[in-house]
């Protein structure tokens, strides 16, 4: 870790249950309701996260939507889509978080994203890759995201991470940080 007095902050992030929500092409707005009605808030749009009590939704695509929860299960979940109207699949075990923050986190992130971070508005999401690593990151902020790796690349991609936070500093942070 570096002296630096404005680290970079790196949390690992532990959530009990993620859900992957794909609506069959004929069905986008009935999935959208059930989806609101489950929250209790607008379902986002394509590119955005919205943020309701115990949950964080992602819209990657239309239709295709990812549901975090520390509160919420998948049984209870998968029960407001019938089979009719979408794809339901517990990937609980499938990616892993990072929580990223600080006032340096855009330009780190930047050193392997072509994108500006800077003019992305708070409440964005984007399917890219960081060091050939497939990455889904959520804007919490403007200096603070959540990343979300499969699994399998997580230490590779915390590596990079660590690596490349060493010119601003950084603090690794003890324990997991729990968003919701």
């Amino acid at each position: 870790m570096s002296d630096n007095t404005n680290p970079v902050s790196i949390n690992e992030v532990r959530f009990n249950h993620m859900i992957l929500i794909k609506a069959w092409p004929d069905t986008l707005g009935d999935v959208k309701k059930n989806l609101e009605k489950f929250m209790g808030v607008l379902a986002p749009d394509v590119g955005q996260l919205v943020r309701a009590e115990g949950l964080i939704c992602a819209c990657l695509s239309p239709g295709h939507y990812t549901v975090i929860s520390n509160e919420h299960n998948f049984e209870e979940m998968k029960n407001n889509f019938q089979t009719d109207l979408a794809a339901v699949t517990d990937i609980s075990h499938a990616r892993c978080g990072v929580h990223l923050s600080g006032e340096n986190i855009n330009p780190l992130l930047n050193k392997g994203l072509a994108i500006d971070l800077e003019s992305l508005p708070v409440s964005s999401v984007l399917q890219s890759s960081i060091h050939s690593i497939s990455v889904i990151l959520l804007k919490l902020d403007d200096d603070e995201y959540l990343t979300l790796t499969y699994t399998s690349f997580s230490k590779s991609f915390n590596d990079w991470v660590i690596d490349s936070a060493k010119e601003y500093g950084y603090a690794l942070n003890d324990g997991p940080k729990v968003l919701f």
